[in-house]
């Protein structure tokens, strides 16, 4: 039994598509060398469920994973993109902060993952 936390995000039905981009556009911005991250956020990806009742569960990996995800899009999209900006600051302001991201040991963790 996995007794490891875990932390259930609610993905409400309009912001499905920007957190698939977003975990797309950092995966693909990721090099060779990073596999067990590329899986890690193809993993995220494919959990995200069509239901905004069912909660996204993320252990520490993939929160991680998604936080780094949703901001790297937020640094990197224009002001005119108010809805997807809105979309990703509502997804960053439901996870833990940055304090507790940059906690988060993503070598440890993803070896505890096997």
């Amino acid at each position: 039994m996995d007794d490891r936390p875990t932390f259930p995000l609610i993905v409400h039905d309009d912001e499905r598509p920007v957190l698939r981009l977003a975990l797309k556009v950092f995966r693909d911005d990721l090099g060779h060398g990073e596999q067990r991250i590329i899986a890690l956020a193809d993993d995220v990806t494919a959990r995200i469920v069509d239901d905004e009742r069912e909660p996204l569960v993320l252990d520490a990996a993939s929160m991680k994973v998604t936080w780094s995800a949703l901001h790297t899009l937020l640094d990197s999209s224009a002001r005119g993109q108010g809805d997807e900006r809105a979309h990703l600051r509502a997804l960053l302001d439901r996870l833990p902060g940055e304090h507790d991201m940059r906690a988060i040991d993503l070598d440890t963790e993803l070896d505890r993952r096997g």
